[in-house]
């Protein structure tokens, strides 16, 4: 039995079938949205995939360390013919930084791995982490990528205060060196110089490439890069999304916890409020669909909206920033004209834009409130938010996490932050309110349901 492993893929070769077939079933996965395809309709293909292919032995080297234990566990031997061409590192500590223990067990883990996803919460300093790889490649070749051209922004600034040369390329803007930070929009700028000889690749919030064509084939790529690490605040946890990005980059390495980070006063405590609303009558959602329950029952829902102005005009009584989050920009009209004086921020607006914006809402010596999209999901760091309210619903514990580590961070204008959000009752609705609630106690943080305790989780 001998494993060949080079950077992107590796091939297990034995002539014991079991085994290949064994590890095909454990690596495999439904894919989304299977039942509509037309294969699966003619019944000629159940919509499993496989990560590790049972017929020729061939995986994606990310899951290298995982296939080992799975070998180690039924007591087979095997050789390892490792391709891959070794990398050296120069030291990552950047002389501006004092890391945090946690800080620096990561970048050493990672770099030690090759190639891994670093789970790291919101205001953990993923930046200062990024930063401090990227000094140990020093000298070497290779592509930092983002999904949004806010977060290159965001991290070209940081990497030039530590004194890290680097290049970018997105939208148009391009200025392409050894080491340089493009949007996966902006892929195509720099395949010509870095897509044969990267020698790593590096991916910020990497659950935005679990899915899509594009993301798919960029994580498959660059086929001189040994070194392969992804960084989000929440990978993805359903199977098939887990194995699209493992199979290519590794295991999810972590040492720090949103709640360790506020237990050490890095992230401010949070006090989670969930709001009950009444009881949707049947008659008014028997036979809509998703879209439709979602306009009436949130969008338009006059009742709903009222409570957010009203808990809104409450909170301005004393010194505050409040973030309401919206799905969509109709939503963040209606509410805008229910609170006199909100920011408003949507995805159109140029970086320019969103920045004087959101000076003007900082810097606003009076309570200022922000309403926003999906911007704010990522990308937009605003420590001095003292209240975030969830209006918009919607059921992934990834867009909950991340919408609520906007207003973790710490500051010395606050000791802890407010955040409400719905128990809607509406069909759908009320599913995905619970997904949320289990995101929050995921985090195992306490939840407040009209003043009635709801105790962490054991």
């Amino acid at each position: 039995m001998k494993i060949f492993v080079s950077n992107i893929h590796s091939v297990l070769k034995t002539s014991d079938k079991d085994v290949l077939k064994a590890l095909g079933k454990k690596y495999s996965a439904k894919t989304p949205g299977y039942q509509f395809t037309p294969a699966y309709k003619r019944r000629t293909w159940d919509g499993t995939k496989q990560f590790f292919s049972p017929r020729s032995g061939k995986f994606g080297t990310g899951l290298l360390s995982s296939v080992l234990k799975d070998l180690d566990f039924i007591d087979r031997e095997y050789e390892i013919v490792d391709n891959r061409t070794p990398i050296s590192f120069k030291s990552y500590l950047i002389p501006t930084i004092e890391l945090r223990d946690y800080q620096k067990s990561l970048v050493e883990e990672a770099l030690c791995e090759k190639g891994c996803i670093i789970k790291a919460p919101t205001g953990s300093g993923k930046t200062i982490v990024i930063a401090s790889i990227l000094q140990a490649l020093e000298g070497k070749k290779g592509l930092l990528i983002f999904n949004k051209k806010q977060l290159l922004h965001q991290t070209s600034e940081f990497l030039t205060s530590c004194g890290i040369e680097h290049g970018v390329a997105f939208g148009d803007g391009v200025d392409i060196k050894d080491i340089t930070l493009c949007t996966i929009q902006s892929i195509e700028k720099v395949l010509d110089t870095h897509l044969k000889d990267s020698q790593f690749i590096i991916f910020d919030e990497i659950h935005e490439f679990a899915k899509g064509k594009l993301a798919s084939s960029v994580l498959k790529s660059f086929p001189a890069a040994p070194i392969r690490i992804g960084l989000s605040a929440t990978p993805p946890s359903e199977k098939f999304s887990k194995l699209s990005l493992a199979s290519f980059l590794g295991r999810v390495i972590e040492y720090v916890t949103a709640e360790d980070l506020i237990s050490t006063g890095y992230l401010t405590p949070p006090s989670i409020q969930m709001i009950e609303l009444p009881e949707a009558p049947e008659s008014e959602t028997l036979g809509l669909s998703y879209f439709e329950v979602y306009d009436k029952f949130i969008v338009t829902n006059e009742h709903r909206n009222d409570i957010i102005a009203s808990l809104t005009e409450n909170i301005q009584k004393k010194p505050s920033k409040t973030l309401i989050l919206t799905k969509n920009l109709k939503h963040a009209e209606i509410l805008r004209d229910k609170i006199p004086g909100a920011y408003k921020l949507e995805g159109k607006d140029s970086l320019e834009d969103r920045q004087n914006t959101l000076n003007s809402f900082i810097s606003d010596s009076s309570a200022s409130v922000m309403i926003g999209t999906v911007i704010f999901q990522t990308g937009v760091d605003i420590p001095e938010l003292t209240h975030l309210i969830n209006a918009r619903g919607l059921k992934s514990e990834i867009a909950t996490i991340q919408a609520l580590g906007r207003a973790l961070r710490k500051h010395e204008s606050k000791q802890q932050v407010y955040i409400y959000d719905f128990v809607d009752t509406a069909p759908y609705l009320s599913k995905h309110a619970h997904s949320r609630v289990l995101a929050y106690r995921s985090l195992n943080f306490n939840i407040e349901t009209h003043g009635k305790k709801t105790n962490k989780r054991n």
